[in-house]
């Protein structure tokens, strides 16, 4: 591989990708546009607490630092569903099986691990403070905005949605790109603790307000609070412009995660909201010089949980590609995007699908009758059926192949539900069996009872 070796971007991705590198035995420099976030205070609500599934548990065990990683998170077995006419929340399942849960971690804090992963190789060097104006790839040249220049062999580019490294490879008509702006932002909110130091809400469930066209979620922190994040269409947001607007939105729309939070209207305020959208580009890479990973390549909307998953997930298998062909690194580029790209096209499709879901879906009579035929079909059938979001969440299968699965099912059950004469048993066992679990992961010890 050319040197000298650079990542663009210290997030989840970018010091995974060091990481795993830095274990190949080469040396890196990572450079990171923001201040250290191990020794620098993080504004609030600058990420959205993420969901850590399966996809993203299988690199964190390659790497060694699963059980640091487990210290720092909450199992959670279900959605807590707060519906507008249901006076108790109830709580829908993400599957049959015990080890079926996802957690919640703070991003900043798993990014912690993996930073100092990263320079525990021994390999990895990280230089803050350093924001990434421009690439020049003919002549291998990083360019920053305090003027300096720094020489690169291989960039590989895991520096977010707005990627200087994509722009550049797109400079030279290798790579061609979009981004769908979804029509909705975020703002994140922080729910506290109570006196005791507890968790106002059951910690071990993603709490989810639907209330059609938006919605508000709920995951707990270790600390006894939770990180609360409104979804809503980008006018909704321009039109809550004043305290007073923000109490009434609140009153009426999430009157009980109002009463827990005296200081709603000054953190609205304070924290920004963020955009949504998709990036979807094809050519990925530039000769044996430049590679984009995570966001750069794929940024999903993150309604199925699996931005930093499939980000995490795409790093290993980068990865894999590179050691398996260490004299032929553009065409390891090349193979990586081949296998890679029909899967994270298929999770951009379906984590817009699953906003539908979340907001509107899962209080739909003819959502939960077929959800509730999934499941019971699973048990009957478990070399055969699983629902959609349990192959997403809960497996390594490819995203491509559970978009294909799940569309399969999908028309079993409805024929099933539309026709009851319908011999669905016979049809769920004449599907293809399912791939076994990855054997890397302990799914017992990530269970919660």
């Amino acid at each position: 591989m050319r040197t000298p070796i650079v990542v663009a971007g210290a997030g989840p991705a970018g010091a995974l990708l060091a990481t795993y590198l830095g274990r190949q035995g080469h040396d890196v420099t990572v450079y990171e546009s923001r201040s250290d976030l191990r020794t620098t205070e993080i504004g609030a609500g600058r990420s959205i607490n993420l969901a850590l599934a399966t996809r993203g548990t299988v690199p964190l065990i390659d790497v060694g630092v699963i059980e640091q990683v487990d210290a720092i998170t909450i199992p959670m077995r279900g959605r807590m569903v707060h519906a507008v006419d249901q006076p108790n929340p109830e709580l829908q399942p993400y599957g049959t099986r015990a080890h079926e849960v996802i957690h919640s971690v703070s991003r900043n804090d798993l990014n912690a691990i993996l930073l100092d992963a990263a320079e525990a190789t021994g390999r990895v060097t990280i230089e803050f403070d350093r924001h990434i104006a421009s690439v020049d790839l003919d002549r291998s040249l990083l360019h920053f905005d305090d003027g300096t220049s720094e020489p690169f062999g291989v960039v590989f580019g895991a520096d977010g949605a707005g990627s200087p490294v994509r722009m550049a490879i797109a400079a030279t008509g290798a790579c061609r790109w979009r981004t769908d702006r979804l029509g909705h932002g975020y703002k994140e909110l922080t729910l506290p603790a109570d006196d005791n130091g507890d968790h106002r809400l059951d910690p071990n469930a993603l709490h989810i307000w639907p209330r059609g066209d938006l919605m508000l979620i709920a995951l707990a922190n270790p600390a006894g609070d939770f990180t609360v994040t409104l979804f809503a269409p980008t006018e909704t947001f321009d039109s809550l412009n004043s305290a007073a607007a923000v109490e009434t939105f609140f009153e009426a729309e999430f009157a009980d995660v109002a009463a827990l939070m005296p200081d709603l209207a000054d953190q609205f305020g304070a924290n920004p909201t963020g955009v949504l959208g998709t990036v979807r580009a094809t050519g990925w890479s530039y000769e044996d010089r430049a590679m984009l990973l995570g966001d750069a390549a794929h940024a999903i909307v993150p309604f199925h949980g699996q931005g930093m998953n499939a980000a995490m997930e795409s790093a290993r298998l980068l990865d894999r590609h590179l050691s398996a062909t260490p004299d032929d690194i553009a065409g390891a580029f090349h193979r990586y995007e081949t296998e890679r790209r029909p899967s994270t096209d298929a999770i951009a499709d379906m984590a817009l699908d699953n906003y539908i879901e979340m907001r509107a879906g899962v209080v739909d009579p003819d959502y939960v009758a077929r959800r509730t035929l999934a499941l019971d079909l699973e048990k009957r059938h478990p070399e055969h059926l699983s629902p959609r979001y349990s192959m997403v969440m809960f497996s390594t299968m490819p995203y491509a192949e559970a978009k294909d699965r799940a569309a399969a099912q999908g028309e079993i059950i409805a024929s099933a539900i539309a026709d009851p004469s319908v011999d669905v048993d016979a049809l769920v066992a004449a599907l293809p069996r399912l791939p076994a679990l990855d054997p890397l992961v302990d799914h017992d010890a990530l269970s919660v009872s």
